[in-house]
């Protein structure tokens, strides 16, 4: 099991069939960036709304998301990680994160991810979960993560609900998206109702369940 006093090395890499998780890097801007500005009608409906005056796909705002997020990761107060193929160059395809962690007493965090839609329905994002599930329970020795979903996100709930999530209640005008205030679900998962995935279980076994998936944002954590 983790220790919530030990460090979490920039390094480290989740590798999953054909999806890894790893830490973002000033390198990967312009990626990023493409990827963001080619999703963006696709992650619109679910993302929140950015600060007055500010552009989340530009150069300038992405070196300084990323720099925000390694800094939060040598903190130990957040680990957000960028989802890439394990395949050619690894490119990326998406995000999963866990935000918000809290230690003393509480030994949570909040749980988010998209991916990009030309990905979707081949269950990359039940892996990239799968992964940061192991990380949250087993390397951070978490007990609770929490998810938020908009209702009308039916692809995002079916991950949470078929790795264990329970929903546990409804949040009205939880989060700003688009401008206006949306309710979300609120889905919880503590270590002792979390039961790991084999390592062997077949690529098929994903994609079976995600057959007609569409993976979206899940909690209004930034870019």
């Amino acid at each position: 099991m983790g220790d919530e006093g030990a460090s979490t090395s920039l390094g480290t890499r989740l590798e999953a069939k054909r999806i890894l998780l790893r830490a973002p890097r000033a390198i990967d801007i312009a990626e990023l960036r493409s990827v963001l500005t080619r999703n963006a009608d696709h992650l619109r409906p679910w993302s929140p709304s950015p600060p007055p005056g500010t552009n989340p796909v530009g150069f300038t705002e992405l070196g300084r998301s990323i720099a925000k997020q390694r800094r939060d990761w040598k903190a130990g107060t957040a680990y957000v990680f960028v989802a890439a193929l394990r395949a050619g160059r690894e490119p990326i395809v998406g995000r999963v994160a866990l935000t918000s962690v809290a230690r003393g007493p509480w030994q949570s965090a909040q749980l988010g991810y998209w991916l990009d839609a030309a990905s979707g329905g081949r269950g990359l994002m039940t892996e990239g979960v799968e992964l940061i599930l192991s990380f949250a329970f087993e390397r951070l020795a978490l007990h609770r993560l929490q998810a938020a979903v908009m209702p009308q996100n039916q692809a995002s709930r079916r991950i949470l609900e078929k790795r264990g999530f329970r929903e546990e209640g409804y949040a009205e005008r939880y989060l700003r998206i688009g401008g206006a205030w949306e309710d979300h679900l609120i889905y919880g998962l503590t270590a002792e109702e979390w039961k790991p995935v084999s390592r062997d279980v077949p690529r098929e076994a994903f994609a079976h369940a995600e057959a007609h998936e569409r993976e979206q944002l899940v909690v209004g954590s930034n870019r």
